[in-house]
């Protein structure tokens, strides 16, 4: 019976750590419909709530907090800044564009983080995904289009602010994978907090609300995001981004079961191709690492 390398086990392991990540980023979508409030309320009373249940782990692994907050400080100020204006662009981004549309415009993540992980970390591009990453840009144009045509130009914006934050912060934890990264996670729910502050009404949260807030902010957003440090320890941050693609197909599957949002026609279509271009870039990366072991 064949074993499993400790190569091959700990880039297993990343990917069930991606994938898992991606099925828990693919609810935000549905829980933001559930949730009566402006977007500034919601992504306030998110960020709150990301702290209130972030602090008790930081508190329980404070000597390795420390630690990791004396070698890594400049990195996790960068790694929070990053999180918290994704955190805050992917709220506005929902509230102002339907949910397929959104998903397919983050699609891009995956090849902004090769592209800098290989400007800054030196991570291999090869040719197939430069060709991979020109389809879906191909995709991508199409869903924007049609998000155009129905007047949803910011929050498509929007969405291309959360594409930039998560690959850059993508890049940042791959480069620093040497420490743990969960600290912040709570300085950027103190930084989007702050961003938000200004515009939200707190005293508009409702206990109503409390349930589907404690799902998107402790629930989706925290538990994807540890799954996610945790996988790019294991796998390169290209790959992560790539296989993280999961979202895409799952976020519009869950709106259209439960709020009947359908997506357009071209939104489909885009959301194809890009979903395509990711699958056939995973299984040309696949079949070259596989040529290498042999050799």
């Amino acid at each position: 019976m064949k074993t499993l390398s400790r190569p091959e086990s700990s880039a297993a392991l990343g990917a069930l750590l991606v994938v898992s990540a991606a099925t828990a980023f693919s609810t935000a979508g549905v829980i933001v419909r559930h949730i009566d409030l402006p977007a500034w309320d919601v992504s306030f009373a998110r960020s709150i709530l990301l702290i209130v249940t972030i602090s008790p782990l930081l508190l329980f692994q404070r000597h390795r907090v420390v630690n990791d907050i004396r070698r890594a400080g400049p990195a996790l100020l960068l790694s929070a800044l990053f999180l918290a204006g994704s955190a805050v662009a992917f709220i506005v981004a929902l509230s102002n564009a339907p949910v397929a549309n959104v998903l397919i415009v983050c699609g891009a993540t995956p090849f902004i983080t090769a592209l800098l992980a290989r400007l800054f970390l030196h991570e291999p591009l090869h040719r197939h995904t430069i060709v991979a990453m020109t389809v879906a840009l191909v995709g991508l144009a199409l869903s924007v289009a049609s998000s155009l045509q129905a007047g949803a130009a910011f929050g498509m914006a929007m969405a291309g602010i959360v594409v930039l934050c998560m690959s850059g912060n993508y890049v940042v934890v791959r480069h620093r994978r040497d420490v743990g990264m969960q600290p912040a996670l709570a300085l950027a729910g103190v930084i989007s907090a702050a961003i938000a502050l200004p515009f939200a009404h707190p005293g508009n949260v409702t206990m109503a609300h409390l349930p589907w807030l404690l799902a998107l902010g402790p629930g989706q957003m925290a538990v994807g995001l540890l799954l996610y440090i945790a996988a790019l320890k294991h796998i390169p941050a290209g790959r992560a981004a790539l296989l993280g693609l999961l979202e895409l197909v799952l976020g519009p599957i869950w709106v259209w079961i439960f709020d009947g949002e359908r997506p357009g026609a071209w939104t489909l279509v885009g959301g194809i191709v890009v979903i395509g271009a990711a699958a056939a870039n995973v299984w040309l990366d696949s079949r070259l690492a596989s040529g290498k072991n042999r050799t």
